[in-house]
């Protein structure tokens, strides 16, 4: 959906464009993050078992990691101000890289934490800093670029889980080791990337100008991202444990699990043609509404295993949609962005967090409930959003004043 805001110097100056072979490195890096971020959960047990410790003292690692890629985001944030878009991808792989090695060598529990942590370190910049880059693009073709980019990450999921099958968990050193090679190989796949360092002066003035404007718009989409990114999270991370509680082997969860994400993949996939006939805010809309009703279709036992890959296919244009939506109200605006991403991880301790609460209070039952109430109160808040206009570009604004 094109916005009718006229183009300016400035904004042509900081756009950003990726060649055929750096969008295929970038979309990479995706499915890398997706893979590196599903394998710590299943290799629980495996930690527990080399480190000689319980499986809650195993989990810590759930915990660092996440912690490590919210200190990521920031420094990827900064990164973008001041550095080239293959600096920046560069500078983040490379560490990751480091981190993976560790935590395939480590030999204490102490020196595996510290890994984790740097490995999500770059997992949060590259995160950042990609989906930057992308709502930076060319606004024609923006919504295929960051759907199918994003789709990565989904891929990615379903690859990590395939590969521990295939390895075995105990011989999880591999996995890592693999990652770090994938990292350094991907680190020199970024040439083609034209990215300029957002510090354009006349950025900084258009952001001023519009700061009042802007703020209520940046708040809106804060609360939407983490109640997203909730709903997201507590699906996805519970249901292998609803279908195994209502009967089901751990082998059907796990691949109904894979399905979730297999069809978050297939959505991100469409999302580009279904942006042409659509436009972003009604898929965000839409996708957040069939959201609930598939929650609500998975109370029955029966029918949740094909409850919840259907689910993981319409919520998949929440996220890149959602982006574009910001962009095109806020033009150029990094700082939301990566405001919006960083606060967005919050949603994946409230969701899991709320759905732990209520599963001990209410039973399993109550996992597609949370499911549910997080689609309802999402979709009440992106809806809010459609009262707020473009905001004027930097020419709108000097010419006003």
């Amino acid at each position: 959906m094109e916005s009718g805001l006229p183009v300016t110097s400035d904004a042509i100056a900081t756009e950003v464009s990726f060649r055929p072979f750096a969008f295929a490195s970038a979309t990479t890096i995706f499915l890398l993050i997706g893979a590196t971020s599903s394998l710590y959960g299943p290799l629980l047990i495996s930690f527990s078992h080399k480190f000689h410790l319980s499986l809650p003292e195993a989990g810590i690692v759930l915990s660092v990691n996440f912690v490590g890629a919210l200190f990521g985001v920031p420094l990827g944030w900064l990164a973008v101000k001041r550095y080239t878009g293959k600096t920046v991808l560069f500078s983040a792989l490379l560490p990751m890289a480091a981190g993976a090695v560790g935590v395939a060598l480590a030999h204490s529990w102490s020196f595996f934490l510290i890994c984790a942590f740097v490995v999500g370190v770059g997992i949060g910049a590259l995160d950042f800093s990609l989906n930057t880059m992308m709502a930076r693009t060319a606004l024609k073709g923006r919504a295929h670029r960051l759907s199918l980019s994003n789709a990565g990450y989904g891929l990615g999921s379903v690859v990590g889980a395939l590969l521990i099958i295939v390895l075995e968990p105990k011989h999880f050193p591999l996995l890592f080791g693999g990652i770090a090679a994938v990292a350094v190989l991907l680190s020199t796949f970024n040439g083609g990337v034209h990215a300029p360092p957002l510090r354009a002066e006349a950025n900084q003035r258009e952001l001023t100008m519009m700061k009042s404007e802007r703020r209520p718009i940046l708040l809106t989409f804060i609360v939407a991202y983490i109640l997203y990114v909730a709903a997201e999270t507590s699906s996805s991370g519970w249901i292998a444990s609803q279908l195994h509680r209502v009967g089901f082997s751990a082998s059907i969860g796990s691949l109904v699990t894979a399905g979730f994400w297999g069809g978050m993949t297939l959505g991100r996939v469409m999302g580009g043609p279904l942006h042409k006939r659509f436009g972003d805010r009604w898929l965000v809309l839409a996708g957040l509404s069939l959201t609930i009703v598939l929650s609500l279709i998975a109370f029955s036992d029966a029918l949740a295993p094909y409850a919840y890959p259907l689910m993981g296919l319409v919520m998949a244009s929440v996220y890149p949609m959602g982006l574009i939506w910001y962009t095109v109200l806020c033009p150029h605006d990094s700082d939301g962005l990566a405001l919006i991403i960083l606060f967005m991880m919050f949603g994946g301790v409230v969701g899991p967090g709320a759905e732990s609460l209520m599963v001990s209070l209410f039973g399993i039952h109550a996992v597609p409930l949370v499911i549910a109430s997080f689609a309802v109160l999402d979709v009440a808040v992106f809806a809010s959003a459609l009262r707020y206009k473009p905001l004027a570009l930097a020419n709108d604004v000097s010419e006003r004043t």
